[in-house]
C-alpha cells in the first residue's frame, strides 16, 4: 500500500493495510475510497455515488473493518440491507471472507435460509448482518423485545446498498421507516452509509438516509473512457448470423449483454448458443430459478472469456468478474440504467466499452441517451414524503409489534421516517379512524392495539403475506422432478396444454401436466428441441421524459448533437439527419409543441414520454369519444368519432391544469388506476389519495403541466414523423 503521506489507508488499521497488500494485493485505494475513508472513520453519514464494479463497496468497508478490529465493537456492530436475495447472497460471501481474516463473524437473513442459521443468530449475534428490508419487517413484528434489543444495540453502522434501486419504491419507503423503528433498540448513535449508482438529485437521496443531519455526498472521480459504437441494424434482433458477426471478434474477451425482456434472453442464448458454438455461454434474469443464477454466475466469473445474456438483474453489483465489453441489444429506457451497464466494464483496462444494436427509434434514444450523459444529466429520483398506503402498513407493523401503543406516541415514532415527514396529525388520526372502521385497530382511552379484522385478513401462513409491501407475483413454477428450474407468467402457463414444448433457461422443456390449483407446470427435457420462448409482461420501464425530450432537441438542433454522432455508423448517422430536416421543413423549433389535424385523426408531439402522452390522450378521452388511440414516447395520437373544431383541441391543450382538477376528470383517471394493483394497502385508503398515489405511478402529470407552461401549441401538415417515431418498427425498415 503507498505510503502517500496524503494516503487515507494511513488512517486504517495495520491489519486492514496488511490484509489489501498481502491478501488483495492490492497497491493503493483509489479516489472515492480515498475520499470516503476519512469521513467515515470521523463518524458522519454518508452517500457514496458511483458506477457499479467502481470500488464503493470496500469504501464503506474498509473505514467499518478498521473500527471494529480497533475498538473491539461487540456484535453486531453492522446492518447491512440490500434489495435483492441474490445480492444479499454475494455481499455476504465477500464480507464473510473478509470477516474470516479477521477473526470476525457475519450471517445472511433473507426467506431463503434456514430457521436454525437464524436462531442461531438470535442468541448469538455475529459482527455483521447482511438482510433484506422484508426479512427486518419479519424480525420487528414477529421477535421479543429483549431478542431485538440483543440483536439490534451495539449497532454502529447501518449501509444502505444500491440505495437508487429502491429508495422512491413501496420497499424503499418501508426500508426508512423500517430503519426508523429499529433506532429505539440501538445504544448510542450510528452512522449511516448508502451506497448508490449516478443519480441526477443526490441530495434527496441523502434525506432519505437523514434529513435531520446534513449528509456527507462522495461522487466518483475516477472517469473511466467510455468507448461505444452504434450499430442500426434491426435485422439482427431476428437473424443470429448477423447478430453473431458483431461478436466473432470479440470470442476471445469476457462479453456481458443486455437484453430489454426474459424472453429475448432466451431467444438469443438459443441463437447464439448454436451460430457461435461457445462453451462458455450463460443467462440470467428473474425468472429463472435463483440456484441456475448463482451456478450461471459463479461459472461466468471463474472463466475468463465467455458470454452472459442478461436482463436488467445484472445491472447492479453481483460480481460476475472483469468484463470487457458490454453490448446492449437496444439501449434501455433510463440514463443510469444505462451508466449501470456501461459501468461494469473496464475495471481491468480502465476503458468502459460498449456496442449498442438498435432499431430505428433506438437510434434516437441512444443518442439522447449519450447527450445527456456527456452534459451530466441523469433521472431525479422522487422519493415521496406522504406515501400513505405504506404509511398504513407501518401503522399496522408497528402496533403488531408494541402489542399496544399511545395514539401520539405512534404519531411521533413513525413521523421520524423522512417518508412520513410530511403526513399530518390530522392526516394520522383520519387513518386511525379507517382502520376502526375496518376494525383492524381498537382504540381505547388513545391506547391502540389491533382489532378482530386484522388477523382475519393479513393472518395467513402466520402473516408472511403482511411483511411484504409489493405485490404476490403470480407465475407459475417450472419443475423439473424435484428441480426448480423457474417460472412464467399466468397468461402462458394458460395457453400451455399437456404435451407441448417451450423454452426456459436456454433449454427444451415438455409439458408432462399443469396443476392449475398450486400455479404449477411439470415438465421434462425434450430432445427433440422444439417450442416457443415463453412471453412475459411488465419487462422494464416505460421510456421517460428526460430521454424523450432530449430527442426533440436532436431534432431541432443539429449543431450541438452532430458530434456525438461520431462513433455512430452511417446507417443510424443517416435517419438522424433526414429527422432533422424533415422536422426542420415542418417548422419544429425550440419553445413549441406541434401538433397536427388530419381529418378525425389528432397528434400532439410532445415528446414527453410514455406516461405523459398517456395521460394526454386520457384527458381528451374525457371531453372526446376517441378510438384507434395510440400513444408512444414521442407523440400521443387518436381519432375523435364526432365533429370538432380546432379551437376546441387548442382549448384542452392549454386548459389541461385545470382540467386535472375537475372531479370529472379525476373520476375517469380513478376508473383507469383502479385497475391498477399498487399493492395491498392503497385500496383502503380514501377515493383521492388513491388516485393521487396512482397517477405518480402510471401518469406524468406533473412534467405534462410543465410542458405546457413553458411552450406554445402550434399546428404543423403533413408531419410525416409518426411513421419514423413508433413503438413497433415494421420489419421492412
Amino acid at each position: 500500500m503507498s505510503n502517500n503521506q496524503y494516503s487515507a489507508s494511513l488512517l486504517l488499521n495495520k491489519q486492514v493495510t496488511n490484509f489489501l497488500v498481502n491478501r488483495l494485493k492490492w497497491t493503493k485505494l483509489n479516489s472515492i475510497q480515498e475520499k470516503a475513508i476519512p469521513i467515515i472513520l470521523d463518524k458522519e453519514d454518508t452517500l457514496i455515488i458511483a458506477p457499479t464494479a467502481s470500488g464503493k463497496t470496500e469504501a464503506a468497508l474498509l473505514p467499518i473493518f478498521s473500527e471494529i478490529i480497533t475498538k473491539r465493537f461487540e456484535p453486531m456492530s453492522v446492518l447491512y440491507v440490500a434489495p435483492l436475495k441474490a445480492l444479499i447472497n454475494d455481499m455476504h460471501n465477500r464480507i464473510d471472507n473478509w470477516a474470516n481474516y479477521f477473526h470476525l463473524t457475519a450471517t445472511k437473513w433473507h426467506g431463503d435460509v434456514i430457521k436454525s442459521k437464524k436462531d442461531s443468530f438470535i442468541k448469538n449475534p455475529t459482527d455483521f448482518l447482511s438482510i433484506t428490508p422484508e426479512s427486518l419487517e419479519v424480525i420487528l413484528m414477529n421477535r421479543k423485545d429483549e431478542d431485538k434489543k440483543r440483536m439490534f444495540k451495539n449497532i454502529k453502522y447501518v449501509v444502505v446498498d444500491e440505495i437508487h434501486y429502491f429508495a422512491e419504491s413501496d420497499r424503499g419507503i418501508q426500508l426508512n421507516s423500517l430503519l426508523n423503528r429499529i433506532s429505539k433498540y440501538i445504544d448510542g448513535d450510528i452512522v449511516k452509509i448508502g451506497l448508490s449508482a449516478t443519480v441526477g438529485n443526490p441530495e434527496s437521496v441523502a434525506k432519505w438516509l437523514n434529513y435531520k443531519v446534513p449528509v456527507n455526498i462522495i461522487k466518483d472521480s475516477n472517469n473511466r473512457k467510455f468507448q461505444y459504437k452504434v450499430y442500426n441494424d434491426p435485422q439482427a434482433f431476428d437473424d443470429p448470423k448477423i447478430l453473431s458477426k458483431y461478436l466473432k471478434n470479440y470470442t476471445n474477451k469476457k462479453i456481458l449483454i443486455f437484453a430489454l425482456s426474459r424472453a429475448d434472453v432466451e431467444k438469443y442464448y438459443i441463437a447464439l448458443k448454436k451460430e457461435l458454438k461457445l462453451k462458455y455461454i450463460y443467462l440470467h434474469h428473474s425468472s429463472l430459478d435463483k440456484n441456475i443464477r448463482e451456478e450461471n454466475e459463479v461459472k461466468f466469473k471463474n472463466f475468463p472469456n465467455g458470454i452472459m445474456i442478461s436482463t436488467n438483474t445484472l445491472e447492479l453489483g453481483i460480481d460476475i468478474g472483469d468484463i470487457d465489453i458490454i453490448l446492449q441489444l437496444d439501449p434501455p429506457n433510463n440514463v443510469s440504467s444505462f451508466l449501470q451497464r456501461i459501468g461494469r466494464s473496464g475495471r481491468r483496462s480502465n476503458k468502459q466499452r460498449s456496442i449498442i444494436i438498435t432499431a430505428l427509434w433506438g437510434v434516437f434514444f441512444t443518442l439522447s441517451i449519450i447527450s445527456l450523459i456527456k452534459e451530466n444529466k441523469i433521472e431525479k429520483i422522487k422519493i415521496p414524503t406522504k406515501s400513505k398506503d405504506i404509511y398504513f402498513h407501518q401503522i399496522l407493523s408497528s402496533v403488531f409489534e408494541d402489542g399496544k401503543i399511545i395514539n401520539k406516541d405512534l404519531f411521533k415514532k413513525l413521523k421520524d421516517a423522512y417518508v412520513f415527514s410530511d403526513i399530518s396529525k390530522a392526516e394520522f388520526i383520519r387513518m386511525i379512524n379507517i382502520m376502526e372502521e375496518l376494525s383492524f385497530i381498537d382504540d381505547h382511552d388513545n391506547y391502540l392495539s389491533l382489532g378482530y379484522n386484522f388477523e382475519k385478513k393479513f393472518g395467513k401462513n402466520n402473516f408472511m403475506n403482511f411483511f411484504s409491501v409489493f405485490c404476490p407475483n403470480f407465475e407459475y413454477k417450472i419443475k423439473e422432478g424435484d428441480k426448480t428450474v423457474g417460472s412464467v407468467d399466468a397468461s402462458f402457463a394458460l395457453i400451455l396444454k399437456k404435451g407441448e414444448s417451450f423454452i426456459l433457461g436456454g433449454k427444451y422443456w415438455f409439458v408432462l401436466d399443469i396443476n392449475y390449483e398450486k400455479f404449477l407446470v411439470n415438465v421434462k427435457k425434450d430432445y427433440n428441441r422444439k417450442g416457443d420462448v415463453p412471453s412475459w409482461h411488465s419487462e422494464g420501464p416505460p421510456m421517460n421524459y428526460l430521454i424523450s425530450r432530449k430527442v426533440f432537441d436532436i431534432l431541432t438542433d443539429e449543431h450541438d448533437y452532430l458530434k456525438f454522432l461520431e462513433n455512430f455508423d452511417e446507417n443510424s448517422q443517416n435517419i438522424v439527419k433526414n429527422a432533422q430536416s424533415l422536422a426542420n421543413v415542418n417548422g419544429f423549433r425550440k419553445g413549441m409543441i406541434p401538433f397536427e389535424i388530419n381529418g378525425n385523426q389528432i397528434y400532439i408531439y410532445s415528446f414527453g414520454g410514455d406516461k405523459l402522452n398517456y395521460l394526454l390522450s386520457t384527458l381528451f378521452a374525457i371531453h372526446f369519444e376517441i378510438y384507434d388511440r395510440n400513444d408512444t414516447p414521442f407523440y400521443s395520437s387518436f381519432r375523435i368519432r364526432k365533429e370538432f373544431t380546432y379551437d376546441t383541441i387548442i382549448n384542452i391543450l392549454y386548459d389541461i391544469e385545470n382540467i386535472l382538477n375537475e372531479k370529472k376528470a379525476l373520476n375517469e383517471l380513478n376508473r383507469i388506476t383502479g385497475k391498477f394493483y399498487k399493492n395491498k394497502f392503497i385500496n383502503f385508503l380514501p377515493f383521492e389519495d388513491q388516485v393521487k398515489l396512482k397517477m405518480n405511478l402510471l401518469f406524468d402529470e406533473e412534467n405534462l403541466i410543465n410542458l405546457v407552461k413553458n411552450n406554445n401549441f402550434e399546428e404543423v401538415d403533413n408531419v410525416g414523423l409518426d411513421k419514423w417515431f413508433k413503438k413497433e418498427i415494421p420489419s421492412n425498415h
